[in-house]
């Protein structure tokens, strides 16, 4: 993983926060905001997701690529998340934007170690294999 584009600086409903993403076996970035009905109704689903896959061991770690409008709402709906964000108005955001051309949202990015995409949009995976979808995500993260 390139950490140096994504740094490991983030924040969580606790404040600032430090993450080693090397340690994790699958990284996924979830954009989305609040303000989008879509993403609203996913993020229930992705938080259960998480916390399923995680329950006897750390092994994905989502970050949210915040695309509120303000930090008010950015602060909102991050209580809703258990994984960390990219802080709001951080330049990094539009880098990850740019770089994974997101085009719309929620987009569920699954990302190779060095930083490739593994899988553009792993949402429909989640939504029909349900926590199933983590094996295939890893399987795609270890594949060349």
């Amino acid at each position: 993983m390139d950490n140096n584009f994504f740094g490991d600086t983030f924040v969580n409903k606790n404040g600032p926060c430090k993450i080693k993403l090397s340690d994790m076996k699958v990284i996924v970035l979830y954009f989305c905001a609040s303000w989008c009905p879509p993403c609203v109704n996913f993020t229930p689903t992705l938080v259960e997701f998480y916390n399923d896959v995680n329950l006897e061991t750390k092994q994905l770690e989502i970050i949210w690529v915040s695309q509120e409008e303000s930090e008010s709402q950015f602060k909102k709906y991050l209580e809703e998340m258990p994984w960390p964000a990219i802080p709001h108005n951080d330049k990094r955001i539009q880098q990850l934007v740019d770089k994974y051309e997101i085009k719309g949202i929620p987009t569920v990015t699954v990302l190779r170690k060095n930083g490739d995409v593994a899988k553009k949009n792993g949402k429909q995976d989640i939504l029909k294999e349900g926590e199933g979808a983590y094996n295939l995500w890893e399987q795609l993260v270890n594949s060349e």
